[in-house]
């Protein structure tokens, strides 16, 4: 009896453990073609290639030499050179002192 108590409550207490814990969102980041349109993220890099990414998650490129980001409809954190950076919406970044950083990786919320 004192066995059978102890497992339900050993399931009652992993049951509520999974309904309090948050869902971890999907690294579903990917990158796409810029075309036209500005709610994407925009890195220039590497003396003027462009990369652009969408969808929230995480994704680890090594893209030199960026001189411009743009976050478009998305909130972003990032590693770039040997800075942790984040923006808000709509907000850019552009590198007028010719710093040359690398992008390790890039966040979008």
């Amino acid at each position: 009896m004192k066995r059978s108590i102890s497992r339900i409550a050993l399931v009652v207490a992993a049951g509520a453990m999974t309904a309090l814990l948050p869902a971890l969102p999907a690294a579903a980041t990917d990158q796409t073609g810029c075309g036209d349109r500005t709610d994407f993220v925009k890195v220039w890099y590497d003396g003027g290639r462009t990369a652009c990414f969408a969808n929230a998650g995480v994704i680890a490129r090594q893209l030199p030499d960026v001189s411009r980001i743009t976050s478009g409809n998305n909130a972003v954190e990032m590693i770039l050179g040997d800075q942790v950076r984040t923006m808000p919406k709509w907000s850019s970044i552009v590198d007028v002192e010719g710093l040359d950083a690398t992008l390790y990786i890039l966040q979008i919320r």
